[in-house]
């Protein structure tokens, strides 16, 4: 009888435990943060989150973002660019830095061709949320982002991530969706998201400031076939990107700065899109601005400024090969822009 009752008690135990253990599962679950960080990326609620951090965060400097990532315990792709630039321009001797620079070739941070510091994923908006490899997990998907595409791991884990890149011929396709990104149909981008960018020298060659026009994509959550959630582009939006950099001993070097632009005119929209069986929307602005507007750039001296968003008037398929990608003509587009270094502005328009 002794027996019998031991054995019912270690059921009992073991069953409490179980119980106790879905509890404080539940309860951890329930009293997460909105934005925590896990395996090094960021996790996020969802999409509406995500804007919103990234439009608090994009023009921080970069003492501001290191604090906000230290209490999560976070290294994002603005952090590591930014140690990686001390890094590189500490070095005293010229081939110590050239070995290093073919370090950050490697992991998609350093292009050769035009001695200057860059990122891995196409989109620079989001390098204060992504971690250095451009992974950012919202809601149940693990999103990698790439200079080409794209990629959701539909199971939301990053032994999937891992073993699509290690493996990806042995990997479950089900749990694995790749959205390669789309082109512009009224013009050939200078590269990925750069519909136009110009580069202005100082007299002396030792400073040169970039202002370019780019875009990105607007994204929303639909239920797919099978009833799973998945990421399919609905718009995009567009924005300008001003970027100061010194000559150095060993390539271009980001520097701080004080950045002042003028909205001059733009118009956006008027192709005729088949997948709508109308024209897109028009967004047109033509009237300039009567001043210039100030933004303090960081040490990174990346600036990002909203132009427009432009949205699909439909709904979306959930299958993404049905999605054609289109986009607005870019009819006109100019803007004014320069800083305390510059004698005369730099003008940036499209026609």
């Amino acid at each position: 009888m002794g027996a019998i009752s031991l054995s019912i008690f270690n059921a009992c135990q073991k069953s409490d435990e179980l119980i106790d253990q879905s509890i404080n599962a539940q309860f951890i679950e329930a009293t997460r943060p909105d934005v925590y960080s896990e395996n090094g990326y960021l996790v996020l609620q969802n999409f509406e989150s995500v804007d919103s951090l990234r439009m608090m965060l994009q023009n921080k400097s970069l003492e501001e973002q290191s604090n906000w990532e230290n209490q999560l315990g976070l290294n994002s792709a603005k952090t590591f660019r930014a140690q990686a630039s001390d890094k590189l321009f500490g070095f005293e001797n010229l081939t110590e830095a050239k070995k290093y620079a073919e370090e950050l070739v490697k992991v998609g941070y350093f292009n050769m061709a035009d001695s200057s510091l860059c990122y891995p994923f196409n989109d620079y908006t989001w390098d204060c949320i992504l971690n250095k490899n451009g992974v950012i997990k919202i809601g149940s998907v693990l999103y990698y982002f790439q200079k080409e595409a794209q990629i959701s791991i539909i199971d939301g884990k990053i032994e999937t991530l891992n073993q699509f890149l290690n493996n990806p011929e042995v990997c479950d396709t089900t749990l694995v969706k790749i959205y390669p990104y789309p082109t512009l149909k009224s013009t050939t981008p200078t590269n990925y998201g750069t519909v136009k960018s110009i580069t202005t020298y100082s007299a002396g060659g030792g400073i040169r400031w970039t202002l370019s026009f780019c875009y990105g994509q607007v994204t929303m959550e639909v239920l797919d076939a099978w009833g799973r959630r998945i990421t399919v582009q609905n718009g995009l939006k567009y924005y300008l990107y001003f970027h100061e950099q010194k000559k150095k001993t060993f390539g271009w070097r980001d520097e701080q700065d004080i950045f002042f632009h003028q909205h001059l005119s733009y118009n956006l929209g008027g192709n005729y899109d088949s997948y709508q069986g109308g024209y897109s929307t028009n967004f047109t602005d033509m009237t300039p601005a009567s001043s210039y507007s100030q933004v303090n750039t960081s040490e990174l001296s990346n600036v990002y400024l909203d132009v427009k968003g432009w949205y699909l008037n439909a709904v979306l398929s959930p299958i993404p090969s049905s999605y054609p990608g289109t986009a607005p003509i870019i009819n006109n587009f100019s803007c004014n822009g320069y800083t305390d270094y510059m004698v005369n502005p730099v003008n940036l328009t499209i026609n």
